[in-house]
């Protein structure tokens, strides 16, 4: 009797070409998606919330990170620019190069920084030009014109060199 309950099931279900079931409705135990473990993941249902959801935030962190850099670089630069151009007179203590990127075919790019030090003992760091950090020599004193954040200028103090004279009693000066 069990063998002939099972060929009845067996015989109401529809086989598509690849041996699957079409219709498991009449089979006790798959009465449709209505109830059971799997009732609410329909054809990717629970995807189809989480994955719009996902994107969703990954985009938010990402224009709130674009917008955050806007920002900032808008509030340094009006900083800046409400500063006053100071002259100080200082000496370069410190010199130092971050480099960033060059894996694989990317470019390389290249900062320069330098680091002032005050008569009074404060110390400021700026970024520098190329060109005037390979001027620049660490001891180096003289006239330090910056605004804010900003590097203006450097002018190198002429500083006799290790007392040498010369023949009619001139000194030499670097």
């Amino acid at each position: 009797m069990a063998l002939t309950g099972i060929f009845t099931i067996a015989n109401r279900l529809s086989v598509d070409g690849f041996g699957g079931v079409d219709d498991l409705s009449s089979v006790p135990g798959f009465e449709g998606n209505q109830s059971g473990f799997f009732s609410g993941l329909n054809e990717f249902g629970a995807m189809g919330t989480f994955v719009p959801m996902f994107i969703g935030i990954i985009f938010l962190i990402v224009a709130g990170g674009i917008v955050y850099a806007i920002f900032s670089g808008v509030r340094t630069w009006s900083s800046n620019n409400a500063s006053a151009v100071l002259t100080l007179h200082c000496s370069v203590v410190a010199k130092r190069t971050e480099v960033r990127g060059g894996s694989g075919d990317s470019r390389t790019r290249t900062s320069y920084y330098a680091t002032f030090e005050f008569d009074n003992g404060e110390r400021l760091e700026l970024n520098v030009g190329g060109q005037m950090y390979g001027m620049l020599v660490e001891q180096d004193r003289g006239m330090l014109t910056y605004q804010g954040t900003r590097f203006k200028h450097f002018e190198r103090a002429i500083q006799p060199q290790s007392g040498y004279t010369g023949a009619e009693g001139e000194q030499f000066y670097r």
